[in-house]
C-alpha cells in the first residue's frame, strides 16, 4: 500500500511505497544506508557485506573463465560458461551501480512524492485508489518475478548433488555433473570436505548472482510503474478538467478557501496550467529515469540478444542430451522473461502518455472560452510527442522492442546455423 503519513495541517500525505523492494535490495547488498553521522558504523559494515558478495560473484565468475580455458573443446559447457559469465559479470555492474547511484535514486525517488503530494488534490479519493493499486502491481510483480526466480536457483543447486549421489559419489561423477555449474579450480576439488565448501561457494554465487538480478529488475519495473501510475493520474485531471466542484470541499459543501472567490473560467485554466506544470515534471522524470538506468539496460539487452542466439544454436546444433537441454532451457527462459519484464511494463509508459491528447480532448471545453481553448490547443501540441523510457536512447523500452530483439536474435541464430552448415 502506499504510505499515508500525517501533514501538518492533519491531512493524509500519499508518498511513494517501495519498502519491500528496498529491503530486498538491501538484502543483497545493493542498498547502502544513507551515510551519515549516526549511521556511519553501520555503513561500514555495509559497505563490507557488500563487498563479500562482490567478491563472491567475481570468484564464480572466475571458476567459469577457468573451465572455459580448460575444457575448450567442449562446445557445449564452453558457450553455457561464457553465456553465465557474460551474465554475472553484468550483475556485478549492477550491484556497484546501485551503490554509487543510491543517492541520485534517492533524490528521484523524492520528486516522485513531491509530484504525488502537489498534483490531483481536487481527485483525492481516485488518486489514492490509483495509488493504492500502483503500490500492490509493483509488488505483485517483484514477488513474482523473485519467486520465479527462486526456484529456478534451487533446481540449479540441488539437481547437481542428487545426481552426484545417484552415481555413487565418484570422483569423476562429482567432476563432470556434481556441481551446480560447470566450473574448474586449479587443485584437486573432488574430495570431501573441499567438495562440500566448493559446492557452496559455487551455489552461493549462482544464488546470489539471479537473485540479485531479479531484484534489481523487481525495482526497476516498479519505478517504472509508479511512473505510469502517474501519467494515468494526469488522464484522471485532464478528464475532469472542466468538471464542476472539486472532491475537497469543506462539510458544508463549499468550495476550498483558496478556490471560494475563483470564478468557473479561472478555476479550469488554473486546473490547465496545474496539468502542464504535473506534465513538464512527469516528463522530466522519465528523461532522468532513463538517463539513470539506461546504459544498464542497454547492456542487458544487448548481452541478452547475444545470449539468446548462442545458446539456442550451441543447443540444437551438438545435439545436447536431456541434462544440457534442461540448463539451457532454464536459461534461455530466464533471459526472455527478463527482456519481457522490462518491456511489458515500460510500455505502460508510452501508452499512458499516448492517451494525454485523448483525455484532454475528453474534457468539458466546448462551452469554455476562446482564450482557454487556444491554451488547450497549446497544451495538445506539447502532448504529441509521447514520453519514452529508453536504453540510453537507442532502444525503446516497449513491447514492440521486445519483438524486435527477439527478431535480432533469431536473425543472429539463423546466420550462425548457415555457416555452421558451410
Amino acid at each position: 500500500m502506499v504510505k499515508a503519513h500525517k501533514a501538518g495541517d492533519g491531512g493524509k500525505r500519499l508518498r511513494t511505497d517501495l519498502r519491500l523492494q528496498q529491503w530486498l535490495l538491501r538484502f543483497v547488498g545493493a542498498w547502502a544506508p544513507r551515510r551519515g553521522p549516526s549511521t556511519s558504523v553501520w555503513w561500514r559494515l555495509y559497505g563490507a557485506y557488500s563487498a563479500c558478495i562482490v567478491a563472491i560473484l567475481m570468484l564464480f565468475v572466475a571458476s567459469l573463465l577457468f573451465a572455459m580455458v580448460h575444457y575448450w573443446g567442449q562446445m557445449l559447457g564452453v558457450t553455457m560458461n561464457a553465456c553465465l559469465m557474460f551474465t554475472y559479470v553484468m550483475n556485478i555492474i549492477k550491484i556497484v551501480a546501485f551503490l554509487r547511484m543510491r543517492p541520485a535514486i534517492d533524490e528521484f525517488i523524492d520528486e516522485l512524492d513531491r509530484c504525488l503530494q502537489e498534483f490531483g488534490q481536487e481527485l483525492r479519493s481516485q488518486r489514492e485508489v490509483v495509488f493504492r493499486w500502483i503500490a500492490l502491481k509493483s509488488r505483485i510483480v517483484s514477488v513474482a518475478r523473485l519467486s520465479v526466480t527462486a526456484m529456478g536457483c534451487v533446481y540449479w543447486s540441488v539437481m547437481p548433488a542428487v545426481r552426484a549421489r545417484a552415481c555413487g559419489d565418484t570422483v569423476q561423477c562429482r567432476a563432470r555433473v556434481g556441481l551446480p555449474a560447470h566450473v574448474w579450480y586449479p587443485f584437486s576439488y573432488t574430495q570431501s570436505p573441499v567438495y562440500e565448501v566448493i559446492y557452496a561457494e559455487v551455489a552461493a554465487g549462482l544464488m546470489y548472482g539471479a537473485l540479485l538480478s531479479s531484484i534489481m529488475d523487481g525495482f526497476l519495473v516498479s519505478l517504472f510503474i509508479y511512473m505510469a501510475g502517474h501519467l494515468q493520474l494526469l488522464n484522471l485531471m485532464l478528464r475532469n478538467m472542466c468538471g464542476g466542484q472539486a472532491e475537497d470541499e469543506d462539510h458544508h459543501g463549499k468550495r476550498p478557501h483558496h478556490l471560494a472567490a475563483v470564478h468557473q473560467e479561472q478555476l479550469i485554466r488554473w486546473r490547465l496550467a496545474q496539468c502542464v506544470t504535473y506534465h513538464c515534471h512527469i516528463d522530466r522524470s522519465v528523461q532522468r529515469l532513463s538517463t539513470l538506468f539506461g546504459p544498464i539496460l542497454l547492456g542487458q539487452f544487448l548481452m541478452d540478444i547475444i545470449a539468446i542466439a548462442a545458446t539456442a544454436f550451441v543447443a540444437i546444433a551438438k545435439n545436447a542430451d536431456s541434462t544440457w537441454l534442461v540448463k539451457y532451457t532454464s536459461y534461455l527462459s530466464a533471459v526472455i522473461q527478463q527482456l519481457l519484464f522490462y518491456c511489458w511494463f515500460g510500455t505502460d509508459v508510452l501508452s499512458e502518455s499516448e492517451r494525454l491528447q485523448t483525455s484532454a480532448y475528453s474534457s468539458d471545453w466546448v462551452d469554455a472560452s476562446p482564450r482557454f481553448r487556444m491554451e488547450l490547443r497549446i497544451f495538445l501540441c506539447r502532448t504529441h510527442r509521447p514520453m519514452r523510457l529508453t536504453a540510453s536512447k537507442f532502444y525503446t523500452i516497449s513491447r514492440e522492442t521486445f519483438l524486435m530483439l527477439m527478431n535480432a536474435s533469431l536473425s543472429y541464430f539463423a546466420v550462425l546455423r548457415e555457416i555452421n552448415a558451410k
